[in-house]
């Protein structure tokens, strides 16, 4: 027996080393902290100078929602982009947030915009604009200037531009070129209702315009910003960071 207790004694030995070992191990990984990952690199607008924020992921389906303002069970395979907004384009007061989604299908591409806000005011059949989704074409020169005999400057910005009226009915959506080349009323519905107005609006992917910007490449990201006209006295309106539409199956 006597010969056995050296054999115990190393294992004890063994087991006690070991568990000063790891004791050691979590100290340290205690001292240093979880190891994070880095954080994702800010990526900077070129032309605006403001940060890229998420993409606003457009899912293709085979069950097209109605632009009537009722969200249909398709929108809810649609991805959330929550965007904040702040005041100002380039300012940092936050103004709250906003809520947008996409689908696609092979002919259109559709949006769903929905933010808190107070009842609306003003007289009730005021017409007003309520929000500007503002895009950034890719290629101006590719939809305007001498490919479509303009002798104007090129078309560089294109507009979704909602109106509303004073008793929070929406009046309509009507895409927009600046400088001026198109103009014509999107499909949409829509309104404010329980604290909250909800846009419902689309545009076919292939634009009759050859000032507008057309949306059929997956492998293209489409930048935007949206602002919300509140005209609040001593306050520029609240804007988003820039953000990429992307085409997705």
């Amino acid at each position: 027996m006597s010969g056995q207790r050296p054999a115990r004694d190393r294992r004890r030995t063994g087991r006690l080393a070991s568990l000063l070992l790891l004791a050691s191990l979590l100290v340290v990984a205690w001292g240093v902290g979880p190891v994070l990952p880095p954080a994702p690199e800010l990526r900077i607008d070129p032309d605006l100078g403001v940060p890229i924020g998420e993409s606003l992921r457009s899912l293709a389906t085979a069950a097209s929602p109605v632009m009537d303002g009722q969200i249909e069970p398709a929108w809810a395979q649609a991805p959330v982009l929550v965007a904040p907004l702040h005041y100002g384009l380039h300012g940092d007061e936050p103004a709250g947030d906003l809520e947008l989604r996409s689908l696609h299908d092979a002919d259109r591409v559709y949006f769903l915009a929905r933010w808190p806000a107070g009842e609306p005011g003003g007289e009730p059949d005021v017409w007003r604009n309520l929000a500007t989704v503002h895009w950034r074409l890719v290629d101006p020169g590719q939809v305007s200037g001498e490919s479509t005999g303009s002798q104007g400057l090129a078309c560089t910005v294109g507009c979704h531009t909602a109106t509303a009226s004073g008793a929070g009915q929406l009046v309509g959506i009507r895409s927009e070129t600046i400088p001026p080349g198109l103009d014509e009323d999107l499909s949409a519905g829509g309104g404010w209702s329980a604290g909250e107005w909800l846009l419902e609006w689309s545009r076919p992917r292939i634009s009759a315009s050859p000032y507008d910007q057309n949306l059929t490449d997956p492998g293209q990201r489409y930048r935007f910003f949206v602002k919300l006209f509140l005209g609040q006295q001593g306050r520029p309106d609240p804007v988003s960071d820039v953000h990429e539409l992307s085409l997705e199956q």
